[in-house]
């Protein structure tokens, strides 16, 4: 309430009329009249245009009493200061980077980050897959181009980004066979991730790809693989729409901790478009993302990766009484935990069964061998034929064998009959006789007695 009286204020400053009482008014006429009125310029002022805009993001949430809300003045004002002191911090003697794009300023951009703090664990879990979060103003650069990680075959793909026109942005497309076989080294890992800004990828293999790209690719935020769900896109029009909703979007990465930050700007941003941004990801987060909601944020601040964090909300209470156990409730939530982790091992261990089986089937069912000798082994027996002896032909039919191979059986004889000879001529190695204790005694005894 006292925000709207002061609004009525300076809504009634331009008109001049002291004595007259302003009629009381709903909210949405409050915020109008900011915007439509403005005061007259002095010749010593400068022109109030950010308050103008202070109202602008005003009309679009109205104030409430909770405090369980973000003050979008608020905001507004730490994003311009931010804002300023990125342009004030840049160096003027510095030489201009020759490879940067003036047409796309946000390649070469600062990121702005969302500090977030909870009063409990936002995860029990690291989760690989990260959750995304829309923005209204795109992080990603129109110049950027990107790499898309698939599961076998590539071709279809291939072809499905190429109908789409999305040839200028998709620029590689590779499966994961293929992605292991090429990309080894450390080297080539490293080459992989400087020719290319982002990293898309079918959500899933995205869990499998930590493994195969290495800290090379995940030490870089921005270079996270994204996820896209390629298992249900058929059309060119349904990749296109998929592929700009993962670009438009910011990723927060789930972990067991109180504290995660978010990428929800840039330094090419005005600080219109990144309060705009920061509002739309609060909202998403206490929403949908953050287990508890409000009511288990501590803080939320903002900050470049070189400058003091500025405050955009502080919780009034640490904890409530419904945060403090009874007795016997530890033990419970313990043992809940305890139950929680065995189920996941036990889910864990079904499903690398399950793909083992999976994987041994189809190897089965491409194997010739497999399959010729599976059907020897259903097919039935066949009695073996009687042997009748044949009492008309007298001069039955008998193998001999050759005089080569009975030159050859009698020539191994003989040299096997030679090597047992010579065994049984060589003499055996004596053995050295051990010396009894006694004797160690006297030869010891003597030496003593010679060097003396």
């Amino acid at each position: 309430m006292a925000r709207s009286k002061q609004s009525t204020k300076v809504a009634t400053k331009p008109v001049g009329s002291k004595d007259k009482k302003v009629a009381p008014a709903t909210k949405e006429a409050v915020a109008d009249t900011i915007v439509v009125s403005s005061p007259k310029k002095s010749p010593g002022k400068k022109s109030a245009a950010p308050k103008k805009t202070e109202a602008a993001v005003a009309k679009k949430e109205p104030v409430s009493d909770s405090p369980y809300q973000l003050d979008s003045a608020k905001v507004l004002r730490a994003c311009t200061a931010l804002k300023a002191y990125l342009e004030a911090s840049k160096d003027p003697a510095a030489k201009p980077n020759l490879l940067d794009d003036p047409e796309a300023p946000s390649a070469s951009a600062v990121t702005i980050w969302l500090n977030l703090t909870t009063k409990k664990y936002i995860s029990d879990t690291r989760k690989l897959k990260p959750t995304p979060i829309p923005l209204p103003h795109s992080l990603a650069s129109p110049t950027a181009t990107a790499i898309l990680i698939v599961k076998e075959p590539q071709r279809h793909y291939k072809d499905l980004v190429a109908t789409a026109g999305l040839t200028s942005t998709i620029t590689k497309v590779v499966d994961v066979a293929k992605l292991k076989a090429k990309f080894k080294s450390f080297e080539s890992k490293r080459q992989l991730a400087e020719s290319h800004d982002v990293f898309l990828a079918d959500d899933r293999i995205v869990t499998t790809l930590p493994k195969i790209l290495g800290k090379s690719i995940y030490k870089r935020s921005a270079q996270i693989p994204i996820p896209l769900s390629l298992a249900e896109t058929t059309s060119p029009a349904q990749l296109t729409k998929a592929v700009r909703k993962a670009l438009d979007s910011t990723y927060l990465h789930l972990s067991p901790a109180a504290s995660t930050s978010v990428r929800v700007a840039l330094s090419s941003h005005t600080p219109e478009a990144m309060a705009a941004n920061i509002i739309a990801a609060v909202s998403v987060l206490t929403e949908s993302k953050i287990p508890g909601g409000w009511r288990n944020i501590r803080s939320l601040h903002i900050k470049s990766p070189e400058s003091a964090a500025l405050p955009i909300w502080m919780a009034e209470e640490l904890y409530s009484d419904e945060d403090v156990l009874a007795a016997g409730e530890a033990e419970a939530v313990a043992a809940a935990k305890e139950k929680e982790k065995e189920d996941r091992k036990t889910r864990k261990i079904e499903k690398r069964k399950k793909r083992k089986s999976e994987a041994l089937d189809g190897a089965d069912e491409q194997s010739p061998k497999k399959a010729k000798v599976e059907e020897e082994v259903a097919a039935p027996a066949a009695a073996p034929e009687p042997i009748v002896a044949d009492t008309v032909d007298e001069e039955a039919e008998v193998e001999v064998p050759s005089d080569v191979e009975v030159e050859i059986e009698e020539e191994e004889k003989a040299e096997k009959v030679e090597k047992a000879d010579k065994k049984k001529a060589e003499p055996k190695k004596a053995s050295k006789p051990k010396k009894a204790g006694g004797e160690k005694r006297k030869t010891r005894a003597s030496s003593k007695g010679k060097r003396s």
